[in-house]
């Protein structure tokens, strides 16, 4: 398990499944594309927007994901 502080300043745990996720996917501060996301990607994705780990982006009925860490308060 490993801790990590949102945005809001309320830190979160996630397991080392969603942290693989988070390290292969989101090693520079850009958009992750929802297309380029298997069934299960999407899934642990979906799961990181509901506990607010990650901001989900609709445009043109395009899903992408941006992570939402405040990089001051890292745990």
């Amino acid at each position: 398990m490993k801790a990590i502080v949102t945005k809001g300043g309320f830190p979160t745990f996630i397991n080392s499944r969603e942290s693989k996720f988070l390290e292969t996917h989101f090693t520079e501060d850009k958009l992750l594309e929802g297309k380029e996301l298997n069934e299960r990607e999407s899934y642990i994705a979906q799961n990181l927007v509901h506990r607010g780990v990650l901001d989900k982006v609709v445009n043109q009925g395009n899903a992408s994901y941006k992570l939402n860490i405040n990089n001051y308060g890292k745990a």
